[in-house]
């Protein structure tokens, strides 16, 4: 496989172009498009997150300094916990 970093733009029809280089070989392609602007899709998305009432329940919390490691180890307890039935 042979990887290639290419730059372009999208049009306003929502057409991709690019400068392909010569020495590239026909074929296939897969393309994956990285953004460098969010869209309001994706503004929206956050805003609806931020909304979320859990949204922030750890702010105030002086005993966690950092609160995506804090999750993940909460994440690791809950999936090793071993519950007794009976």
């Amino acid at each position: 496989m042979l990887a290639t970093k290419l730059k372009g733009h999208i049009t306003a029809q929502h057409q991709l172009q690019v400068d392909l280089p010569t020495d590239l070989p026909p074929g296939a392609v897969e393309v994956i498009v990285l953004h460098s602007t969010l869209t309001p899709t994706l503004k929206r998305r956050s805003k609806r997150k931020a909304a979320h009432p859990a949204f922030g329940i750890w702010a105030d919390r002086q005993d966690i300094a950092d609160s995506a490691s804090f999750a993940a180890q909460l994440r690791a307890a809950i999936e090793t916990r071993r519950d007794r039935h009976g």
